[in-house]
């Protein structure tokens, strides 16, 4: 798009800020509402921001600090679990419950002069919706896979959100692997850009923690299949076994309780009570950092890794599953270590870092510089705000 539409229609603008009207699909800090805070924060000055959510929680208490205007509504997800057994009728009434939603954030749209419409998550279409009926422009940022990472299925297929999807203004995918996945293999075709999320706040590096005799591994994010906590835990009697001094922090809410209990039991079987211990869930980031030495990744899937980019920012060397959104963050050997196969293959990359005081302060220098280098909120807030001002200055 040309510099000089995007300067013609800043000047048309020059009453007010852009107001954007986005949805977010829950109410937690995980990763998906962590990252639009980020944003909102950072563009204040610059939008006028209308967020409507799904519930109240976490996230609207940070609202509430920031002093964002937003509305809660019981807005249903357009997707759901691979297992479920529920019908087309049920999958009916919770799009009818949407429909009538629309319709009243149509008329809010219109009444509070909207400019733009954004979506935080694929797995809601009514953001698309809103847009169509009112006429404005949809940016719709694509944050999973929703098959393959959360194991979720559309309630009307896939090609209802490539119906919806080949509608927007902008795609906006938060790595390579999911443009890969979600548009360019699904054959969409709709504008679609790639921006990382942003996190790091400047570029000052933050201060190392202290080496201590037992060296503390961590795993963050949701206690689920999907994130395979299981495999970090049988790693870690690995090295247990082999007479290293380590233990295992598992930091994240229970999201799935049968398999919760399955890593309980494999911790009391295994004798692993003192090396293994579940702190639930913490928002406080800075908190879970300065407690750890070595952070794993063992999700096979994960769209981006938020988490990843928190621990390298820390100057905490990773030890990552080699796949998806991972592999794009780290390069293996420099800015953190991946595998491929199981516990055995994890294992004997955290033994080379707890081995290797070299190798592990040069991974951790070169890792807090890559993300100071490529992961600013500086940088996701001007490529997000580029988007705005293209989309708004775009012809009907």
């Amino acid at each position: 798009m040309p510099v000089q539409m995007i300067q013609d229609h800043a000047k048309k603008m020059t009453h007010r800020k852009p107001k954007i009207l986005t949805i977010s699909h829950y109410g937690n800090l995980y990763g998906a509402n962590r990252s639009l805070l980020t944003l909102i924060g950072a563009l204040k000055s610059q939008v006028d921001w209308l967020v409507i959510c799904r519930e109240k929680g976490d996230f609207t208490s940070e609202l509430d600090k920031l002093d964002i205007d937003y509305k809660v509504l019981p807005l249903a997800w357009d997707v759901s679990s691979k297992g479920s057994q529920f019908g087309k009728l049920r999958y009916l009434s919770k799009f009818g419950m949407n429909i009538l939603l629309s319709i009243y954030l149509g008329i809010l749209v219109i009444r509070q002069r909207i400019d733009l419409i954004h979506s935080n998550s694929s797995v809601i279409f009514i953001g698309a919706f809103v847009a169509f009926i009112t006429g404005r422009k949809h940016l719709w940022h694509i944050r999973e896979f929703v098959y393959e990472d959360y194991n979720l299925k559309y309630n009307f297929g896939r090609q209802a959100f490539r119906f919806w999807a080949e509608k927007a203004r902008t795609l906006i995918c938060i790595s390579k692997s999911v443009y890969q996945k979600r548009v360019v293999d699904t054959g969409i075709r709709a504008n679609s850009v790639v921006i990382y999320n942003g996190l790091v706040h400047d570029d000052k590096a933050r201060p190392k923690r202290s080496k201590t005799q037992v060296a503390t591994i961590g795993i963050v994010g949701v206690i689920d299949p999907a994130k395979d906590q299981l495999t970090a835990i049988k790693a870690v009697n690995l090295l247990v076994k082999s007479n290293l001094p380590v233990k295992l922090k598992i930091i994240g809410e229970i999201d799935a309780d049968p398999y919760f209990d399955m890593l309980s039991d494999y911790v009391k079987k295994h004798n692993l009570e003192n090396h293994v211990v579940f702190t639930g869930f913490s928002k406080d980031v800075e908190a879970i950092y300065s407690d750890l030495d070595i952070t794993l990744m063992c999700s096979r899937n994960e769209a981006m890794g938020r988490v990843t980019i928190e621990s390298m920012m820390h100057g905490i060397p990773v030890v990552a599953y080699d796949s998806a959104g991972t592999s794009e963050l780290i390069e293996h050997g420099q800015t953190g270590l991946l595998y491929k196969g199981d516990e055995k293959a994890l294992a004997a990359e955290v033994t080379r870092l707890l081995k290797d005081p070299q190798l592990y302060d040069a991974i951790s220098d070169r890792a807090q510089t890559h993300v100071r280098s490529n992961f600013t909120i500086s940088q996701y807030s001007k490529k997000f705000l580029n988007e705005v001002s293209v989309a708004l200055s775009f012809p009907e």
